[in-house]
Order: C-alpha cells, then structure tokens, then sequence
C-alpha cells in the first residue's frame, strides 16, 4: 500500500510540475474509486486543481465574455458553454467531498472544518454562475457547511487558528450575498463579539489575526443594512 502510494504521489508531483490540472483530477478520482480515501494532506493537491481549472481558466474567460455586450447567439452559447463547465467542475468536487472527505475516518478536528470551507467555497463558486433563483438556493448551503465549520471550529480549534478566523469572514461574506451585497446587523454584531473575544484572548492587539478581522469589519460596516 506505502509503495503504490508513493508512485501515486509521484505521478501526482509529475502532473503538478506539468499544470496538468485535468490529469490530476483524473487521476484522485481513479485512486478515490480504488481506495475511498485520500489522507488529508494529499488532498490540497485535488482543491488546487480543480481551482485552477474553475477560477483561473473557466472564471476569467467567464467574466471577459460578460464585460462585453454579448450580441449573437455563438457569443451566448459559448458563455453557456462556460457556465455548465464551471457548474459540472463545482459539482464534481462538491459530491467527492461529500462522498470521501466529510466522513473520512483519517480527519482531525482541523481536517473537519478544512473540509467544511472548501465545501462552501466551491459551492460559493457555483453561486456565482447560477440564475436567481438557484443561486440563492446554493448560497443557502454554503452557508450551511460554513455555519457548521465556524461551530465547529469555535468548539475544537484554537482561537489564533487561522482555518477558524478564514472560515468566519466566508461565513459573513456569504450571509452578505444572502442579502443581496449588505451586511443585516445580527451579522455585524456576531462578527464583532468574535472580535472581541479573540481580543481578550490573545494579548497583543496588533495580532495578524486580529488586524485581518478589523479590515474585514471595516468592510462590513460600508455595507450595513
């Protein structure tokens, strides 16, 4: 078992070198169906992927195309073309964590709200090509897997874990575009009393953590309801 999983990981290394994004999602998915598990640590390599192939390929030929007054039916099929990749790519990696990650028997407690986050992000992803009514529906269930990672984390994670001050901001970010681009007070308030909370526990105020919340508290406060 250590040999194959050393000359997986070598394969891997090889993709990662070349930026076979698509390589390398086939290749956990193959491995996934033989074994059902991926350690924790390797599975970074499985998120990079598929957020190179959704963010930094679909995404920026997806927001090119709608800057521009599309006109003709070639330019809509092809941004439609775009859509339903990202949608099948959001889908893909959201039922493998779900089916592999979640319930994996090699989690830590950081593992769990590592996996939480990356389940509402790339939900958070399919949001954003999705009509009205759909998106709400999926920003509804980020905000679930960022809900129970913030819980969680409060429960089993240090208060100076950055995964526990990471998944909070998503958290607000995502009851945010719930609201349609404002921040409801109940928000604004929860997010203040995590502040201070990490103010009486941590001793020095100028802490990264600490200064990363108060720039995303600034934040919210342009945008209260």
């Amino acid at each position: 078992m250590n040999e194959n999983l050393d000359d997986f990981r070598d394969r891997i290394g090889l993709a990662l070198c070349a930026k076979r994004y698509t390589d390398i999602i086939s290749m956990y998915k193959h491995y996934l169906q033989t074994t059902n598990s991926i350690l924790p640590i390797d599975r970074e390599n499985l998120y990079l992927s598929y957020q190179k192939l959704i963010v930094d390929y679909n995404f920026k030929s997806y927001w090119k195309l709608i800057s521009n007054e599309l006109n003709t039916d070639i330019q809509l099929k092809y941004l439609n073309s775009i859509e339903n990749q990202i949608e099948t790519l959001c889908k893909e990696i959201i039922e493998i964590i779900d089916n592999y990650f979640l319930a994996s028997k090699l989690n830590n407690d950081f593992d769990i709200v590592y996996t939480l986050r990356q389940r509402g992000d790339f939900l958070f992803f399919h949001s954003s090509i999705s009509r009205p009514a759909t998106r709400q529906i999926i920003l509804q269930s980020a905000l679930r897997s960022y809900t129970e990672g913030v819980e969680r984390s409060r429960l089993t994670l240090p208060i100076d874990e950055p995964e526990r001050v990471l998944i909070q901001i998503r958290k607000c970010s995502c009851e945010v575009q719930l609201s349609n681009g404002l921040c409801p007070m109940n928000v604004y308030s929860e997010f203040n009393e995590v502040i201070d909370e990490m103010k009486r526990t941590i001793s020095s105020h100028d802490h990264r953590l600490i200064i990363q919340m108060e720039n995303y508290r600034q934040e919210l406060e342009n945008i209260l309801c």
